[in-house]
């Protein structure tokens, strides 16, 4: 699941997906967002945690790409 050690990590993720993703820019904002937001500290040791469907972590322990980050248009590429 995306774990961030800090506010930092955080917003530097956010920055390189999120900012760039169509459900970000909903009414509502982003639920994998919020959902990470209120239960990371909760689920991040579970490891059947439906967080970690969402916000793969890589073998390097880093963050990997939301399952559903959806670029908004001419968005597509990464920073």
């Amino acid at each position: 699941m995306g774990y961030f050690a800090n506010g930092t990590e955080g917003e530097m993720y956010e920055q390189q997906y999120c900012s760039r993703c169509i459900h970000a820019q909903s009414e509502n904002g982003c639920t994998v967002w919020f959902l990470h937001m209120l239960h990371n500290y909760d689920e991040c040791d579970k490891p059947h945690s439906f967080l970690h469907t969402l916000i793969p972590r890589g073998k390097d322990y880093g963050n990997e790409e939301c399952r559903m980050f959806a670029p908004t248009q001419g968005k597509e590429s990464a920073p």
